[in-house]
């Protein structure tokens, strides 16, 4: 359904606490932190083709014995969102406005935050695909969020016949800085990166602080 007024959320960071999907699947496979780290970071330098990187790590996921959907659907189901992000989401949608969350984070951690606080439609840059008796088969990843998501909010402000300046963008990181500049609307929350703060059109310490600032 079409709506002149969409919010866009960043995930880890902005409504979770999570860092990182990929470690805590890692640290809930019981698969070695330091190993997947060392292939994303040859593959950032790279050292090594993104497709090397993403189908060592689909093998040291697989060798775990545990890499089942179903397994990695409730690694996610547990994790909490942040105290006030639920609360948030409901004013809102009560005020209007369509959430869509834009996230580097994996498909089925981004799912399980949309279904959560109700959200419109979800993108997620990463995703995991599973074989028949639905054990990880691949995971797709990619190299650089940043242009990735400035790109989705624009499709999504042309799937809804409004300008990208229409759009409001939440996040809390450098992979932020893109969206933040394409909808001039960006609003930076408990923001780690000063670059990101610098282009924010508005700056809050908790989320709930959004329904005083739009």
């Amino acid at each position: 359904m079409k709506t002149a007024k969409i919010i866009c959320f960043d995930v880890d960071g902005t409504l979770t606490d999570i860092k990182s999907s990929w470690l805590v699947i890692t640290e809930s496979l019981g698969c070695s932190v330091d190993e997947i780290l060392s292939f994303y970071g040859g593959a950032m330098a790279g050292k090594i083709p993104f497709a090397e990187g993403e189908k060592r790590v689909a093998d040291i996921f697989r060798s775990s014995g545990k890499a089942t959907k179903e397994f990695i659907e409730r690694i996610f189901e547990k994790e909490p969102l942040k105290p006030e992000a639920v609360g948030t989401a409901e004013f809102l949608k009560k005020q209007g406005y369509g959430i869509w969350l834009v996230s580097g984070s994996v498909d089925v951690h981004v799912q399980s935050v949309a279904k959560h606080i109700g959200a419109a439609g979800f993108y997620a840059h990463a995703s995991l695909e599973f074989d028949e008796r639905g054990v990880l088969s691949k995971i797709n990843y990619g190299s650089d969020q940043n242009p990735w998501k400035a790109e989705v909010v624009q499709k999504i402000a042309q799937d809804n016949d409004i300008p990208a300046t229409d759009i409001i963008f939440v996040g809390d990181g450098e992979n932020d800085i893109d969206a933040f500049k394409l909808t001039g609307r960006g609003i930076a929350v408990y923001p780690y990166d000063e670059r990101l703060e610098k282009i924010a059109w508005k700056t809050i310490r908790s989320l709930s602080e959004i329904r005083d600032v739009i």
